[in-house]
Formats: structure tokens, C-alpha cells, sequence
């Protein structure tokens, strides 16, 4: 009697380890599908991430380049244009000419409107070009802005300027200082020549021609096309 009982003990204790052991094989189940799940969701976004080709992403960058290049100004046959309206506009073409030398914005400007004979203070007249000037200097920063002090041939020998050579170069700082003191432009982007009567536009052989030797060259220079 007591073995049979032991053996019905012992067939109930399997019974309830089987019973017991489903709910764990069932969990077991659904944690693997889970795991074959995600597994399967990142291989589809490495798929999608991978046909992001080097070519568009360059091309949604490229549009912000190019607005930062327009950014730079305008180019030179527009730069010369603009001051070429003004100049018209203002009624100073007889004193005030632009032109393109080799990429530069060249403007000149004779003795008549920027300074009296043998001095080197910038006349008041002068002002409003140099003022549409200054503006142009401003919208275009990549420019460099070379100022060329030029004179006649004529010799001078005073307490102020012993030769040309000192008229010229202080005439082309005057120049300096109105852009910076009075429009308020960057000074590091200005350097200043005296060229004295080196460089004349034509031969020194009469008072038209020196009047025309005597000027100021402003000229504009595209750094970035270097």
C-alpha cells in the first residue's frame, strides 16, 4: 500500500512540473520573435541610411555655398556700372571717370574736384561721389582698395612737401581718412601710393595734359579672384 502511494505522489509531482514549465516554453517564444523582430528592423535601416548616396548629399550643401559666394558682392562690370550712374547722375563725368584695368575698378578723379593746387585738403565738393563710393567699398567686401596719389611734373619745394613725391602720398591719405572718418569704412582693407609724376596719363607738355596728370586713382581690387 504505501509503494502504490509513493508511485501516485510521485505521477502527481510530474504532472505539476509540466504544467508548470508551458507558461515559461511560451515566453520563451514570443522573447525570441521580439529579438528576430528588432534584428530585422535595423538591417532594413542600414538598407534605407545606405541609398543616401554622396552625390545628394552634396547637392542639398550646395545652395548654401552659393549663397555665401553671393554673399561676396557683385563682380566688376556691375561694381563699375553702379559708380558710372552715379558719377552721371551727380553731373560729374568732366571730373570723375570708372573703368576696368585688368580686373580693377579704376575711378579717377582730377585735381578739380578733390583738391586745390599744392594741397593735399580734400574739397567738400568731392563729397558726395566719394560717399557713393564709400557705399560700393562697403557692398563688396573681398575688395581691397588701393589709393594712388598722382601730380605733374611741375616741381614743388615747400615746408609741407618738399617734393612731389610727399604731395602725392598725402593727397592719397586724405583720400584715406575721408573714407575712414567720414563714411566709416574698414581701414585694414586700404593701402596708399605716391606715384609723384611717374606714372602721368599723357606727356607733361601743357597745362591741359599736367591738369589731367594731377588726380587720385581709387582702385578696387578682387582679392578672391586671386
Amino acid at each position: 500500500m504505501r509503494n502504490a502511494a509513493y508511485r501516485k505522489l510521485v505521477e502527481q509531482s510530474k504532472s505539476t512540473v509540466d504544467s508548470d514549465s508551458n507558461w515559461l516554453i511560451t515566453l520563451a517564444d514570443v522573447m525570441t520573435l521580439l529579438m528576430v523582430f528588432f534584428v530585422m528592423f535595423l538591417i532594413a535601416k542600414q538598407a534605407e541610411i545606405g541609398k543616401k548616396s554622396p552625390e545628394a548629399t552634396s547637392a542639398a550643401v550646395r545652395p548654401a555655398v552659393n549663397n555665401e559666394v553671393i554673399a561676396h558682392g557683385d563682380s566688376e562690370d556691375k561694381i563699375r556700372d553702379a559708380i558710372a550712374r552715379s558719377i552721371k547722375e551727380l553731373g560729374m563725368e568732366k571730373d570723375v571717370e570708372v573703368s576696368l584695368v585688368n580686373k580693377d575698378i579704376v575711378i579717377t578723379m582730377t585735381e578739380g574736384i578733390t583738391f586745390k593746387p599744392g594741397k593735399s585738403d580734400i574739397l567738400d565738393k568731392s563729397g558726395p561721389i566719394m560717399g557713393e563710393i564709400a557705399e560700393s567699398i562697403r557692398k563688396n567686401p573681398s575688395y581691397t582698395v588701393e589709393i594712388d596719389g598722382h601730380t605733374d611734373n611741375l616741381p614743388i619745394h615747400t615746408s609741407n612737401y618738399p617734393s612731389n613725391w610727399e604731395l602725392s602720398e598725402a593727397r592719397a591719405t586724405s583720400v584715406l581718412k575721408c573714407f575712414i572718418d567720414t563714411y566709416g569704412t574698414d581701414p585694414s582693407r586700404f593701402y596708399i601710393r605716391g606715384y609723384a609724376d611717374r606714372r602721368p596719363l599723357v606727356p607733361n607738355d601743357s597745362p591741359e595734359h599736367r591738369a589731367q596728370n594731377r588726380r587720385v586713382e581709387i582702385r578696387l581690387k578682387n582679392d578672391s579672384a586671386d
